[in-house]
């Protein structure tokens, strides 16, 4: 009695098992999406507004980006002739207004001359400076928070 039962059981775990779908091929493109990331919390709008020039970026990035904050909790980011509003939805995360895009500023060092940002959907990132001469320091430790939070830095480009 207790064999069939046993086999019983082994039969049901067997085809509760064959019914399950294949779990999806986790793809690994830019980021990582298993790791959790967010923005930092030395965001300050007042501080980050102003011009930044890209001297390291992932994916599809502009040579130069401006933040205006247009309200407090708004932010419009020109970028050549596109300008986006965006509202700031946590420290260092800016929603598109009337869009799903989410920018992240990851790390700013303290005199906000340098920054991490990317997109949640993992399609951008970029290293941002206040000018084109960055300090080796800040750009080392900007690539270090990239890396920290799942992109992948071995694929990042210099802009000129």
């Amino acid at each position: 009695m207790h064999r069939r039962i046993a086999a019983f059981a082994i039969a049901a775990v067997l085809a509760g098992c064959a019914a399950e779908p294949p779990a999806p091929e986790l793809v690994i493109g830019l980021r990582n999406p298993t790791v959790a990331f967010g923005g930092t919390s030395r965001f300050s709008a007042e501080r980050f507004a102003g011009t930044w020039e890209t001297v390291a970026c992932l994916g599809s990035c502009v040579r130069s980006e401006r933040y205006v904050q247009a309200t407090e909790g708004v932010y419009l980011r020109r970028t050549g002739d596109v300008e986006t509003p965006f509202l700031i939805s946590a420290p260092g995360v800016l929603r598109e207004m009337g869009g799903d895009d989410r920018l992240v500023v990851m790390w700013v060092d303290e005199g906000f001359r340098t920054a991490a940002i990317g997109d949640a959907d993992g399609r951008w990132a970029a290293i941002l400076n206040r000018n084109r001469k960055p300090a080796r320091d800040r750009i080392k430790a900007a690539k270090e928070i990239l890396d920290f939070n799942g992109w992948d830095v071995s694929k990042l480009r210099v802009v000129k």
